[in-house]
């Protein structure tokens, strides 16, 4: 069943995106929202990615999608706006020859990397996701990034779960954190008197 959610937010937001949250994924006692319910609708992608492109840095250059989710959202932020883009992906899940940052936890597994040969050093990268839960893939990415001399201080979300300190640990990292949504970690059981 999809659910359109209310934004949390108190400014003007772009309208509650129809979602279905994955029940326990990918811990217990958090429910992921999965953005695929609406991306496959022309409208509502273009909503978003308006929404994602009025909170890119003026200095911004090149965008980073983070595996799986943020790689459509990054590329079509990309084609919108004339910037460059590069993948971010999911230690193994590339067989070239990579850059890679390790840090075991259930968001990173063996960590994440990209492909050698980019010309980083300098540039200004803001960081894609479809979601901020703990922030540990987006901080990875961005120490991966500095690594390798560019200027990672944004990172922009369609979704946050709240209270499982994602935008602290990435303000904590010196990255300011844009969300277009904030849902609880956990999807609200409609009441009774909720029910059509």
């Amino acid at each position: 069943m999809d659910i359109v959610s209310a934004s949390a937010q108190k400014t003007p937001a772009p309208p509650a995106f129809p979602h279905r949250r994955w029940k326990d994924h990918p811990v217990v006692g958090v429910d992921f929202p999965d953005a695929t319910t609406f991306t496959c609708d022309g409208r509502w992608m273009q909503t978003a990615c308006e929404a994602l492109a009025a909170h890119l840095d003026e200095e911004t250059d090149l965008l980073a999608g983070i595996d799986v989710g943020g790689l459509g959202f990054a590329g079509a932020l990309a084609f919108r706006n004339g910037l460059g883009f590069i993948d971010i992906r999911k230690v193994g899940s590339i067989r070239a020859d990579v850059v890679r940052s390790l840090a075991a936890n259930y968001e990173l597994g063996n960590g994440v990397a990209l492909s050698k040969g980019h010309r980083l050093d300098g540039r200004h990268v803001a960081i894609i996701d479809d979601c901020l839960i703990t922030g540990g893939i987006a901080l990875a990415t961005a120490q991966l990034l500095r690594r390798l001399g560019a200027h990672c201080t944004h990172a922009l979300f369609v979704f946050e779960l709240d209270g499982l300190g994602g935008r602290e640990r990435l303000a904590q990292g010196g990255i300011s954190v844009h969300a277009l949504e904030r849902l609880a970690p956990v999807q609200p059981v409609p009441s009774p008197s909720d029910m059509p």
